[in-house]
């Protein structure tokens, strides 16, 4: 980067603190210059990026590159299948339901049945929806303010299916050098909400029939609120973590823009007078129906102004957030839809984070995670898909391991260590060995360095637990004293 664009991004991280937010917002968007290619608009959907751009002068990608790519492979997902005539993303074909059984063990999401998910209809066509109501991490079951459960869905894409065995014996997900958009690996997670009086014109929009028994309800129309996605590359094995919200979901803690409207917030809330309102709190739940979940968003686009590269990120996100808004039809629904922020690493080589001695402000000495290879918003969260997520941690002296942005659950493995494994590691990729235990394969998952026969029959079957299940009785070991594997099958 420049003198003069370092200079400026300085300006604008201080013009952050000492000037009202609304300017602050608009200085940040001007100095991002980050822009939708009006060929998006013409071209619809505009068809899925096949890696981040690589704009900066030296070859690297800028903030900007990144939420470009976050930005197209949205709009390309919302856009209409030609094949199908459903949007790209529910597409079964080309995005399986992850689907479990009913004892709560993977099933196989790769065949043409579908099981436990509920019929819709999507642009007048049918198609299914999981109607989980467990938000990932914690369970945390959220109500909007017309008491109606928020649902949940799980997608990934069909390369998972076809590539299961290959990609297993990979280090990662995808193949270096190969630059066709149709072999990234995409895992999307979307939540949506019971539309009452609200204008449906206002959101994407299904119908479904929820419920079950007496409480069964059909053709209940559902409004998009949130949206997860995951994109691995080939430069990024790493995935690009891209999150985004419908603009009524819910306010910032600190000066809300208004104080009515929101779906998730009581104005009582917004406008400080507490009704023993408790914010971001939620529970595991089973009903349909409970007391509203006050809900505010901790850190406006993932971001807080003391964070590395914090005016540089912000700019990027507002500027491009704002052109795709202008370019979008006035009448398009997914004007009223936002990114949130990204996150993905600085080096593919190195891990996204790692864990680190440092001395706290009491003078101990304590483990701590360092994140300094991760870039973009490094304090994502989605507000109605990880509601209880929001307060990350970010200071290894305050001996906490523990960072809440996606790579605080999705550890990735850097390259340079050809022991790491981040295909059947568990950790990048939650769903990958739910996919491979659904159907019925074994994989070499690793399990530490394990030195003889007896130590495999106390070790393996801890390690193949969650989720295949059970040990075939092989193991080996890939790198001595250093990394063993266990053979992990489906139950």
């Amino acid at each position: 980067m420049s003198r003069k664009a370092i200079a400026t991004l300085f300006i604008v991280v201080i013009s952050m603190l000492l000037v009202p937010a609304a300017n602050a917002k608009d200085n940040l968007i001007a100095s991002g210059n980050c822009t939708a290619p009006s060929g998006w608009f013409t071209n619809t959907p505009p068809g899925l990026p096949a890696e981040v751009a690589q704009s900066a002068g030296d070859g690297s990608s800028t903030f900007c590159d990144f939420y470009q790519f976050s930005w197209q492979a949205f709009l390309s997902l919302m856009g209409t299948d030609k094949k199908t005539g459903n949007r790209v993303f529910e597409n079964t074909r080309a995005y399986p339901i992850l689907e479990f059984a009913a004892n709560g063990e993977p099933a196989n999401s790769c065949d043409k049945k579908i099981i436990h998910a509920t019929k819709t209809t999507s642009l007048n066509k049918t198609q299914r929806l999981q109607t989980n109501i467990q938000q990932a991490g914690d369970n945390a079951t959220i109500y909007d303010q017309n008491e109606n459960v928020v649902y949940y869905d799980v997608r990934f894409s069909r390369n998972l299916c076809s590539s299961a065995k290959k990609i297993a014996s990979q280090t990662n997900f995808t193949v270096p050098g190969d630059k066709n958009p149709n072999n990234n690996v995409y895992e999307i997670k979307t939540a949506w909400r019971v539309l009452s009086d609200e204008d449906a014109s206002q959101y994407v929009t299904i119908t479904a029939d929820i419920g079950s028994g007496e409480n069964k309800q059909k053709d209940v129309l559902l409004g998009l609120i949130g949206f997860h996605l995951a994109v691995a590359t080939p430069n990024h094995p790493e995935f690009v973590w891209a999150t985004f919200e419908h603009r009524a979901n819910a306010p910032d803690c600190e000066g809300p823009a208004s104080n009515k409207g929101w779906s998730f917030a009581n104005e009582h809330c917004t406008q400080g007078n507490d009704y023993n309102c408790a914010f971001n709190k939620a529970f595991e739940a089973t009903e349909t129906r409970g007391n509203p979940t006050e809900i505010c968003r901790v850190y406006p686009y993932g971001t807080d102004a003391a964070d590395a590269n914090a005016g540089e990120n912000l700019a990027a996100i507002l500027s491009m957030n704002m052109s795709v808004t202008k370019q979008l039809a006035k009448s398009d629904a997914l004007n009223n839809y936002f990114n949130v922020g990204a996150l993905w690493v600085s080096d593919t080589a190195k891990d996204s984070d790692k864990t680190v001695t440092v001395v706290n402000e009491k003078g101990e000495k304590v483990q701590g995670s360092d994140t300094g290879n991760q870039r973009g918003s490094l304090r994502l969260a989605n507000t109605v898909a990880e509601t209880t997520f929001q307060h990350v941690d970010l200071n290894p002296a305050s001996n906490s391991n523990f960072a809440s942005n996606c790579f605080g659950c999705h550890g990735y493995a850097g390259t340079a260590d050809a022991k790491n494994k981040n295909t059947t590691s568990g950790n990048l990729s939650h769903l990958f060995l739910d996919v491979v235990a659904g159907l019925g394969q074994c994989v070499h998952v690793q399990a530490g360095p394990i030195y003889s026969q007896s130590e495999a029959e106390t070790t393996c079957p801890t390690t193949c637990s969650i989720p295949l299940g059970k040990w075939n009785g092989q193991w080996k070991t890939t790198e001595q004293n250093v990394m063993s594997v266990c053979g992990c099958c489906a139950k």
